[in-house]
């Protein structure tokens, strides 16, 4: 029954690593998109190529966040102990398909966080979360977007003011410029978001009683699966969140475009490497906002930032309450079934 559990685990991993494909996707393709530097396709294919390589390139500081640093789980009963990641998986996943069918770039980091504390919780108590950590990656993904709208103005109105000294030729270099960024994102963003589903498997296996190194053949064969599965979210799942940030949001230009890639390549790659899990959709609709006012301000559509930071702020709670319930019903099932 444990290795079953485990193996579930895993599948639920995986698929909650598409699901962030699904709602995360879109941010990262969206501006080479609709400013035509890319057709659709390829810019999808070399999106979800890049997200492979930057799972296995960049590191893996984020898993050790969230397996060893945010939560404590005892190491017997087992059975009991696999409840916690199992619930979280379903709590994050049911909210993640919930609001792409929305199409609002939700952010799948503040659905993980939450559903892992509130599975921690109805298992174990208060005392079953770090809650120092807990509120240092809160904080983290509060601040890290508001960074994003002032790093996003900052390059657009540099490249704005430097535009009036160059040609028209300049558009195409800041086309491939454009692609370059995009890929760059992709890359940090399968860093960060391969690592928050595999974190929840590695904590699976702290909960069997054991320390796994991150390293061995098996652990190359789940960081494939788990590139395979975001690359595959966002080929396939994407596009309902292209036009919501790269239209919706604000009309995107070469130029904006740029700024914003640059801007998210920057601080989501910089919180991989500091081990803080984040969100791609939430830093690139942020920096998307902060170039857009830089460029034209009335431009921006206010009323569905105002949509999209409500969703942001019911996520984590929602995804808390949902993962609660799961985790109780498996509880009372295995007592069922034992």
């Amino acid at each position: 029954m444990i290795h079953i559990l485990l193996a579930v685990v895993i599948l639920l991993a995986l698929m909650f690593a598409m699901t962030i494909g699904f709602i995360d996707g879109g941010g990262l393709v969206s501006t080479v998109i609709t400013t035509r530097a890319l057709d659709p396709l390829p810019a999808l294919l070399l999106a979800a190529v890049c997200e492979v390589v930057g799972l296995l390139v960049l590191g893996h500081q984020v898993i050790t966040t969230l397996a060893r640093d945010l939560v404590v789980l005892p190491a017997e009963p087992r059975g009991l102990a696999m409840l916690v990641p199992l619930g979280a998986l379903i709590g994050a996943l049911t909210w993640n398909i919930v609001i792409w069918r929305f199409a609002l770039p939700s952010s799948s980091t503040h659905a993980l966080l939450g559903a892992l504390a509130g599975s921690a919780l109805t298992q174990y108590g208060w005392s079953s979360v770090h809650w120092m950590m807990f509120l240092k990656i809160v904080l983290f993904l509060a601040f890290v977007p508001l960074v994003g709208v002032g790093l996003g103005f900052v390059l657009a109105r540099l490249l704005y003011w430097l535009g009036e000294f160059l040609t028209p030729v300049a558009n195409r270099w800041l086309r491939g410029l454009q692609i370059v960024a995009m890929a760059g994102t992709a890359m940090v963003h399968g860093s960060n978001g391969g690592q928050r589903a595999l974190g929840l498997v590695f904590l699976a296996l702290i909960a069997l009683g054991g320390v796994h190194p991150l390293g061995g053949h098996w652990f190359l064969g789940l960081t494939l699966l788990s590139g395979a599965a975001l690359g595959l979210g966002v080929v396939f799942g994407s596009r309902r969140t292209i036009m919501t940030i790269g239209k919706g949001l604000y009309r995107v230009q070469s130029l904006q475009g740029f700024c914003a890639g640059t801007s998210t390549m920057v601080l989501v790659g910089a919180s991989s490497l500091g081990g803080y899990p984040m969100s791609t959709s939430h830093v690139m609709s942020m920096s998307v906002l902060g170039a857009g006012v830089a460029v034209h301000p009335r431009d921006v559509r206010w009323s569905l930032v105002g949509e999209i930071i409500l969703a942001w702020g019911l996520t984590l709670p929602a995804a808390a309450l949902i993962a609660a319930f799961w985790t109780k019903m498996l509880g009372v099932l295995s007592h069922v079934v034992s």
